[in-house]
């Protein structure tokens, strides 16, 4: 290995405020099969666009979470991830306005992230209706330790798990608050799946 090659990991985070996940249940509680309705809600609490960063389809909340508004919802609020080497040679989330990066940090400050902002949504919202750690990995996400926790918000599903991270083709983990719709009358999806 030469020093080009030599990689810290970090942990990055933005983490899940009592405000934040009061604006989250919010959205969730607000029909998604209009996506208008949800996305003007945003942009009333000040949620923005960013041309700073490499993302399509993001906004940023003024905290300084990112919620990408593609396909799917999606707000991130943490990274575990390596810096060094020739293709991540800086620290891309811990210099975003509103982030905190910690060097050598474990996959355990990662984890203790994603434990935070369950019981956040806890607080308010009550115990999950599933609440699963996945030992060992899954088939969809890689080896690791998963934890996901889904709460049903009217027809939707408000949904806190790590996933892969796209930007870096999977290489690295995100941690984020996944909103969508769901049938009420079936049980739920796989959370895994639904935050993928």
């Amino acid at each position: 290995m030469t020093a080009d090659d030599s990689y810290t990991v970090h942990v990055a985070a933005c983490p899940v405020t009592p405000s934040l996940a009061e604006q989250l249940i919010g959205l969730a509680e607000l029909p998604w099969d209009d996506w208008e309705i949800p996305e003007a809600a945003m942009r009333r609490l000040g949620w923005r666009e960013n041309e700073d960063l490499p993302l399509e389809e993001t906004l940023v909340t003024p905290e300084g979470h990112l919620a990408d508004i593609g396909d799917h919802f999606a707000l991130s609020f943490a990274y575990f991830y390596q810096v060094g080497g020739v293709d991540w040679g800086e620290d891309f989330w811990g210099t975003l306005p509103g982030w905190s990066s910690r060097e050598n940090a474990g996959r355990d400050v990662f984890d203790t992230q994603v434990d935070q902002a369950v019981a956040v949504f806890t607080e308010r919202l009550g115990a999950p209706e599933r609440d699963i750690s996945s030992e060992g990995g899954t088939p969809a996400m890689g080896p690791g330790n998963w934890r996901h926790a889904a709460w049903r918000c009217g027809s939707n599903l408000l949904v806190v798990g790590p996933r892969r991270e796209g930007l870096s083709y999977s290489r690295f983990e995100e941690a984020v608050v996944c909103v969508g719709a769901v049938d009420p009358t079936a049980g739920l999806p796989a959370l895994h799946e639904f935050v993928g």
